[in-house]
Parts: structure tokens; sequence; C-alpha cells
């Protein structure tokens, strides 16, 4: 399956209700998971693509006044 240019899997697990998911964003990322659900797992495969392609928040720290 792909999302926004993101390959990522979803299987079923061994165990009864269980499904996993597996997301690689880029060479060096992999993340994975499992849900109860495929939906869940595909919405939570989903999310964690999403918050790997999210522009990181920069910190800003003020200048201290120089006299």
């Amino acid at each position: 399956m792909e999302y926004r240019g993101v390959e990522y899997s979803v299987v079923q697990g061994v165990e009864r209700g269980t499904w996993k998911w597996f997301a690689v964003t880029d060479a060096t990322m992999t993340k994975s998971g499992q849900a109860k659900s495929k939906p869940a797992a595909v919405a939570d495969a989903e999310r964690a693509i999403d918050r790997a392609l999210a522009p990181k928040r920069v910190r800003l720290v003020p200048l201290l006044n120089k006299k």
C-alpha cells in the first residue's frame, strides 16, 4: 500500500485479532506497530507517516541584548 508516497504494509498477526503494520519513510527510518483490526492498523500506519513527514518545529532562541 502507499500513502503520501510512502510504502507501508498491513499483515494479519499470528494471534487472532492482531494486525501488524510496517512503514519505511526513508532509508534510515522504519515505523511499525500493531492494532486489533485492519482499519485501525491502516489508520495507525497513516498517522505515523503523517508524523514522520510533518515539518519539524524549530524552537527560536531569543538573542540577549549586547551593549
